[in-house]
This record gives structure tokens, sequence and C-alpha cells, in this order.
């Protein structure tokens, strides 16, 4: 209608004078829409660290924006949020957090004053201007269970890889460090005369974030000599190994970031678990482990889950094994720590012998059975 330099002001004016702002619905600025708020809770709020906000961009631009972007924020309903998310393909925990994105969005407007804290609803009752608040039914547990290897096979693993690669995995699966906390290691970081490594920095979405994940996780990893042997080796072999060069830098950068984890995974690891009999990929391109169960993630992190129930099957203190993944609470500690097959199926022969009155009984109705 007008040049594109025009304000919004100049541009309605212009509307007015065409006679043309009885056909067009202005926008009430005591009822700002949630497209209103998210861009401003977008602008003005203080993230800890950029992933974060970077997630919270994609997730109210890409999904929540598209849905209720138009819609006058206080009048967003419970029930159409709910319907929205049960109907978008994801896990339930997914859609928890998704609810909890569209909340924070809601919550800092209100904090900010630009939202009334309450409203009066149709029904005359009085509640939180906050819609979320009062969505129930989407559960935050998640029933995804991590696939977890036996150190044979995360062995088997091992030999199809080489250099980077071979380390990197390595240094996860005995350290338990995130992806991201190793691929922002420096060479200053890991302290050979010590036995330590240091966690200062992560590497998340090609962004080098100052700081660990969390308040648990500043505190240094222990190094055996054996794994300082490896990453002495590896090392000797890269040209970046001065003590500011990325332990697992890019070569096509040239050093001046790391390696992208994502792209390992795909081009080396997974490959490398299906070469070596740990992982099968379908004809649809579903993973399968070597008993038939879909797995629905592997990567980086499946170590980590690797690692916690090892040591749990193997009578470790569970605190040690806290302290090792650095998890702020223990119950997290036991989120990870999976029950090994053969634990299951020797506990299962205890309570048959229990049940059955010892082992002779057992025989005896095993026998029966043949």
């Amino acid at each position: 209608m007008g040049p594109d330099t025009w304000t919004d002001k100049e541009g309605w004016l212009e509307v007015g004078k065409l006679g043309l702002d009885k056909l067009v619905k202005k926008p009430d600025p005591r009822k700002p829409t949630f497209f209103d708020i998210a861009q401003y809770c977008l602008a003005n709020k203080e993230f800890k660290k950029p992933s974060t906000k970077g997630l919270h961009e994609q997730i109210i631009n890409n999904l929540i924006i598209p849905q209720f972007g138009d819609d006058v924020a206080v009048e967003v309903k419970p029930r159409a949020i709910k319907v929205w998310l049960k109907g978008v393909d994801v896990e339930e925990s997914t859609r928890s957090k998704y609810k909890a994105v569209m909340s924070s969005v809601y919550s800092f407007a209100i904090s900010e004053e630009v939202l009334p804290a309450i409203v009066q609803l149709e029904d005359g009752n009085f509640a939180t201007a906050n819609p979320c608040s009062r969505v129930k039914g989407i559960a935050s547990v998640s029933d995804y269970e991590a696939m977890t290897l036996e150190p044979e096979q995360t062995y088997r693993v091992l030999e199809q890889l080489k250099h980077l690669e071979y380390t990197l995995v390595l240094l996860i699966a005995v350290t338990g460090l995130r992806m991201s906390e190793a691929l922002g290691l420096r060479w200053m970081d890991i302290l050979f005369d010590k036995g330590l490594i240091k966690i200062r920095r992560t590497y998340v979405h090609n962004v080098i974030q100052d700081g660990p994940k969390t308040r648990a996780s500043k505190t240094s990893v222990e190094m055996h000599p054996l794994l300082a042997a490896a990453l002495t080796n590896w090392k000797e072999q890269t040209v970046y190994s001065k003590p500011e060069d990325y332990v697992f830098a890019s070569g096509k950068l040239n050093g001046e970031k790391p390696r992208v984890g994502a792209m390992i995974v795909q081009d080396y690891l997974k490959p490398a678990a299906v070469k070596s009999g740990v992982i099968k990929i379908g004809p649809d391109g579903r993973t399968f482990d070597t008993d038939g169960a879909e797995v629905k993630r592997f990567g980086f992190h499946t170590f980590r889950h690797s690692l916690a129930s090892f040591l749990m099957a193997e009578g470790e203190n569970p605190a040690v094994i806290q302290a090792t993944l650095r998890h702020t609470r223990l119950d997290m500690t036991m989120y990870y720590s999976h029950a090994r097959k053969a634990q299951k199926r020797e506990a299962q022969g205890r309570v048959l012998e229990a049940v059955l009155g010892g082992e002779r009984v057992l025989q005896r109705e095993l026998n029966s059975i043949q």
C-alpha cells in the first residue's frame, strides 16, 4: 500500500485516509497477541546460555507461533493448547518441553507486566493469565529407554574407528563426559601431570560456551594412566597440539572450532556400530539392536548410559557413579543405570528358586515340562 520505509503509524493513517480502516481489524494494544509477547520475551529475556535461547527460538518461531501467533494471548484456551500438543507427533516428554517453553513466554510477559497476572474466565471465575498452567495430561516423564552396550561391544565399535574418532569415543565411554564437554576440550584442559581433565566449556550447536552444563559438572574428571596414554598418542598424531588448540579440532576449519558431534555420529560412529554388528539398520532406515528391538537413539550418549549401567552392575557405590557422571541428583544417576540382561535372568532365577522351593525342586519342575 505504501513505501517500505513507512512506520506502522504512517501506514494506519493512510488506511484511514482511504476509508479502509473499517475493513481492517486493528490490533488492540491492550490485548497483545501471543506473537507480541513471544517476540518481547525473545528480545528481552536473559538466557543463561546461547544454546538455550536458540532452542527456545526454534520451538517458539517454528512451532508455537504458527499455531497461536495471531490469537490474543490471554484468550488462548488450555484445551486448545492440549489438543495441539497431543497432535504433535513426538514423544510425551517432548510435548512437555514445548508446553514448558510456551509457559515460560507467558510467565515472562506477566513478570514484565506485559500481561495481567489474573484474568476473568468465561464462567466468571478468576485464574492466572498463563493458560499453560491449566493444561493437564501432558506427562513430563518419557517411556524412552536408552540402549546400553556391554564392554566387549564398545571394544568392537572402537576396533572400527581410528585416530580422532577412536579417542573421542574412548574418552566418553570411560569417563562419561557429555559430547558437548568432550568437544569443548582444549589441550590446556588435560592435566597429564595431575591425572585430571578440567571441564571449562562446552560446544553446543556449533557455538563454544563457557562453563559446564550444570554446577555439578564443574568438578574435575579423573584420568587413568591408560586413558592418559591414549590421549597422548592422539596428541602426537594431530597437527593441533598446542595448549590452546581443541583436542578434537576440525581440519576443515583449520582448527578454529571442534568437529561437529552429529556429523561424527552419522559418518563414523553409526557405521562402525553397524560394521561391528552392535546395531542393524532396517530397510526403512530404523535402527535395531542384536535382539531385534528398535533403538530410537544411538550416539555418544549411549556410552554415558552404558558406563552407568556397567558400574552399577559391578556393585560400585552409587555415590561414586553419581560423582563420575557429575549428576546433581542421585535419582538421575539411577535413571541412567539400566539392568543388564544377564542380571535380569539371574534375578528371575532366584525368584523361581524361592517360589518352587530350591534348586532340586526347580530341576524337578523343569524335568516335568520336558
